[in-house]
C-alpha cells in the first residue's frame, strides 16, 4: 500500500510546485528581513536594539511558511477526490483508515525532509546576512539547534494537519482556506486582543501559537516548548479521529 501510495504522491504536481514555491518565499523571507536589519541597524533605537533577537528575527517565515505546508497536505488529499481516483483507492482497499495511515505517513517524510532543507538554507542564509554587522548566531550556539528542529517539526505538523481537513473537506478550495483560517488568519485576529484570563486559557493553546513556542526564542504569551510539543499532537489526534469518522460514515 505504501507503494502504490507514494507512486500517486509522486504524480502529484502540487507537490513539487508547493515544496517549490515554499523553499522560494521562506528562504527569500529570511534573506529580505535579515538584510533589512543589517541595513538599517545603525538607524535602531537602544531599545529596539536590546530587543533584538537574531534567531527570531530569521525564522519569522514560519508563520506563514506553514500555509505553505498545510496547504501541501490538503492537495496531497483532495486532488485525489477531484479527479475521482479515491473511488478506485478504497475499491482495491476498503480499510480506509489504512490509506489514511499511509498517506499521513507518506506526506510526514515529504514535509520533515522538505522543511528541515527549507529551515536549513533560510538559518544559513539570514545569518549570513547578519554577520558580521548585527548581532548573529551559529548553529552551535546555546538552543538554536533546538528551536531550528522546533520550527521543523511545526511546519511538518502544518502539513499533517492540512492533509486531515482535505479529509474532512474534501475540496481543494475549502480544505486551502480552512488551511488558511486555523493556521494564519485566526491568529492574527486573537492575538493582539487583551490579554484576560479567557485569553491566557486559549490562544495560547490555539495550533500556530503552540508552533511558535517551538521555534520562538521569547516566550511571551506562549506556552512553554515541553508543554508545545506535548499539545500540539493532540491537534493531530483530535483532527485524525475526526477524519476516520467522515472516511467511514460517507461515500467518496
Amino acid at each position: 500500500m505504501l507503494s502504490a501510495e507514494w507512486i500517486k504522491l509522486r504524480s502529484l504536481r502540487s507537490v513539487p510546485v508547493t515544496l517549490v514555491l515554499a523553499a522560494v518565499f521562506c528562504i527569500g523571507l529570511a534573506d529580505l528581513v535579515c538584510s533589512n536589519y543589517a541595513a538599517n541597524w545603525s538607524a535602531f533605537s537602544a531599545a529596539k536594539r536590546a530587543a533584538f533577537d537574531p534567531l527570531d528575527v530569521n525564522f519569522g517565515f514560519v508563520q506563514i511558511g506553514a500555509v505553505f505546508f498545510g496547504a501541501l497536505g490538503a492537495l496531497v488529499v483532495t486532488n485525489e477526490y477531484g479527479n475521482g481516483l479515491i473511488r478506485a483507492t478504497f475499491a482495491a482497499t476498503p480499510q480506509r483508515v489504512l490509506v489514511l495511515a499511509a498517506k499521513a505517513a507518506l506526506l510526514g517524510l515529504v514535509a520533515l525532509s522538505g522543511s528541515a532543507a527549507i529551515c536549513g538554507a533560510a538559518f544559513l542564509t539570514g545569518q549570513g546576512e547578519l554577520s558580521g554587522r548585527v548581532p548573529s548566531v551559529g548553529p552551535g550556539a546555546p538552543g538554536v539547534l533546538a528551536h531550528v528542529v522546533g520550527a521543523v517539526l511545526y511546519l511538518t505538523a502544518a502539513g499533517l494537519i492540512g492533509l486531515l481537513i482535505g479529509v474532512l473537506a474534501r475540496g481543494s478550495a475549502l480544505a486551502v482556506s480552512g488551511v488558511f483560517g486555523v493556521l494564519l488568519v485566526l491568529p492574527t485576529m486573537v492575538d493582539s486582543l487583551p490579554q484576560g484570563a479567557v485569553w491566557r486559557h486559549t490562544v495560547p493553546y490555539l495550533p500556530s501559537n503552540l508552533g511558535a513556542a517551538l521555534w520562538h526564542t521569547h516566550s511571551g504569551g506562549l506556552v512553554a516548548p515541553t508543554t508545545a510539543a506535548i499539545l500540539l499532537p493532540v491537534y493531530l489526534v483530535v483532527l485524525g479521529a475526526a477524519a476516520v469518522a467522515r472516511l467511514r460514515g460517507t461515500d467518496a
